[in-house]
């Protein structure tokens, strides 16, 4: 599991989930040699790394296409490699919240009518979070890639010597590290992005503690109706009085962490909230048409705008941020 930490955690382990996952998908139907050259690396672990941080994975190259892509196009290939993989954990990460919250009926029957309002919560935020995600996702997918990479097959196509390939090359990556906002020009904006997605893993995090508290409080109640229908069933009273005081703490406590746990989601909601009113600032400010577009994207119906208002940033660049996009 990539959620341990990075300890616990071989290349070995590492090498098997990623030929795990190559069987898994179309990636099977690959030529052999290409799958051959994929490999693991695990990157140096810092503290409270998990599996996570220090994945990444290599391509090895010989003959001409060791010249093409160099050392340099290598590691702007890590780069471009590490924020795809920080954006694919998110969506991991949703798509698993989504699984267990939508199997609550099933997994936590005692508490349903009681979680309800928390459930109504986290359903919201992860409807905000995945809209976010779905519009980065779209961004990087058919904005930055294909059409890159729809530029460096023609030049291919047409190319009369390796050093023209060489060069059309270069301009991929140059391209596609630009737009995706790893060039040290758009730094400021990769460090909002990047802030936006940790608040999304502080987030699912505090979900999954969440879920662990509700599974114990589950158990609880159900411990109590099983020792109530054997009670029952001896011809004795389901909950004797001596009970009911215990019973009634259990009640209260679980209602003080439900309470508690429901605070610290709606702390996360503001906290990203916060985040990407200035991830979409910072967006709006780049010359680049197609940051601004994203930006247009995320906040289609202009709730992100509204937050610029509220907080007296009504001569934000933000705001104004349809007015010098090039249709």
């Amino acid at each position: 599991d990539l959620s341990s930490t990075a300890r616990e955690i071989s290349t070995s382990m590492l090498q098997s989930k990623l030929e795990t996952a190559q069987r898994a998908t179309n990636a099977q139907y690959h030529n052999i040699d290409i799958i051959r050259r994929v490999n693991v690396i695990k990157l140096e672990e810092s503290l409270g790394d998990t599996g996570w941080d220090v994945f990444t994975v290599d391509y090895a190259l010989n003959g001409p296409l060791a010249v093409i892509v160099n050392q340099d196009s290598r590691e702007t290939y890590l780069c471009i490699f590490r924020m795809l993989w920080k954006t694919k954990r998110i969506e991991h990460g949703l798509r698993r919240m989504w699984a267990k919250t939508a199997t609550w009926e099933r997994t936590l029957p005692y508490l349903v009518a009681d979680i309800r309002p928390f459930r109504h919560l986290v359903n919201i935020i992860c409807s905000e979070i995945q809209h976010f995600i779905c519009q980065i996702q779209y961004y990087i997918n058919f904005e930055v890639l294909e059409c890159s990479w729809k530029e460096l097959e023609n030049a291919v196509d047409t190319a009369q010597d390796l050093d023209y390939i060489i060069d059309a090359h270069k301009r991929f990556i140059g391209i596609v590290s630009e737009r995706l906002m790893l060039s040290e020009e758009h730094k400021t904006v990769l460090e909002k992005l990047y802030a936006n997605y940790n608040i999304v893993i502080n987030f699912i995090q505090r979900y999954e503690d969440s879920c662990e508290t509700l599974k114990m409080n589950n158990t609880i109640r159900e411990e109590r109706v099983a020792s109530a229908k054997i009670k029952t069933r001896q011809g004795g009273w389901g909950t004797e009085a001596s009970e009911q005081s215990t019973q009634k703490e259990q009640d209260r406590l679980f209602a003080a962490q439900l309470a508690d746990i429901s605070g610290k989601m709606r702390d996360s909601r503001a906290e990203f909230a916060k985040s990407l009113t200035d991830f979409l600032l910072v967006l709006s400010q780049k010359p680049d048409d197609a940051m601004k577009f994203l930006s247009l994207r995320i906040d289609f119906n202009e709730y992100y705008q509204s937050k610029c208002y509220t907080a007296g940033m009504a001569s934000s660049p933000y705001i104004n941020r349809t007015k010098s996009i090039v249709i």
